[in-house]
């Protein structure tokens, strides 16, 4: 029996439906990039870092329940050398991805260098291979396009800044006008938070999700995200966000081309 495929925005059929998350997250890679966004690429980073340190008992404020056990959390490039940030602060990364590597959560940050990544094609099989194998995909700010164009969304909800909203629906992908933080597609194991705002509600969140309660609160405590938003790290759905449409369009019309050019000025790029 063929496996049923829909077809995304860009015409690229992809399977209907997903299996589980993995029932144990063990490693989670954070991409860096060429002009990727300080804020997006490193609160994830040092949240999930935190994560990390929690489950493997390095922070301990009460005795937990659970068994201490190792994740490995690593920022990812595509190639070796320095990773030089939109803002101008170099990074080297843990380790240069390879053809086969695999973690269990991949994460793909914004920044005005995502423009740049849809057209190269080593992210978009990078996205494919980890969804294929049942991995967690999860992206912001303007990575959120990154990941709809590397073919693994279907109708799924996705949420992410605004100045890229206009040109994700405008290629029939479902971003509600009421934006979210965060929104969680368990079933479809894709996450995707909005701009450097909502990073680091999304991320606790997400550790809160496949790590549990326990270990949730304790990150979100680390990083004041419980005091600024309550018990909303344990939803799927992050807070509604605040609309300004005037102001949006206005940003959308500037970075717009930067960030998310259309289907045929990414292909020319």
């Amino acid at each position: 029996m063929s496996t049923p495929t829909s077809t995304s925005a860009r015409g690229t059929r992809t399977p209907a439906g997903a299996s589980a998350a993995p029932a144990q997250i063990g490693s989670i890679a954070v991409l860096g990039y060429e002009a990727c966004s300080e804020q997006d690429t490193i609160t994830p980073l040092e949240i999930f870092k935190g994560a990390a340190m929690v489950t493997s008992g390095q922070i301990a404020p009460w005795e937990r329940e659970a068994a201490n056990r190792d994740l490995d959390v690593r920022l990812v490039s595509l190639e070796p050398g320095v990773v030089k940030m939109q803002m101008g602060t170099n990074v080297v990364a843990d380790s240069v991805l390879g053809d086969d590597d695999l973690f269990d959560i991949l994460y793909i940050p914004g920044g005005v260098g995502s423009g740049a990544l849809l057209t190269d094609d080593r992210v978009h099989k990078l996205i494919r291979r980890h969804h294929e194998a049942g991995k967690v995909i999860a992206a912001n700010c303007s990575g959120v396009g990154v990941l709809a164009r590397s073919g693994i969304v279907n109708d799924e909800p996705l949420t992410c800044v605004a100045a890229v909203a206009r040109g994700l629906r405008g290629e029939g992908f479902n971003v509600p006008v009421a934006r979210r933080m965060w929104i969680a597609n368990t079933a479809s194991r894709i996450w995707t938070f909005t701009g450097s705002y909502g990073v680091n509600g999304g991320a606790v969140a997400l550790v809160a999700h496949y790590f549990g309660r326990e270990v949730g609160t304790v990150v979100s405590m680390m990083f004041d995200t419980l005091g600024g938003i309550g018990d909303a790290i344990f939803e799927e759905t992050g807070p509604e966000f605040y609309q300004h449409p005037e102001l949006e369009e206005s940003f959308q019309d500037f970075f717009q081309p930067m960030l998310y050019p259309p289907l045929d000025e990414s292909a020319e790029a």
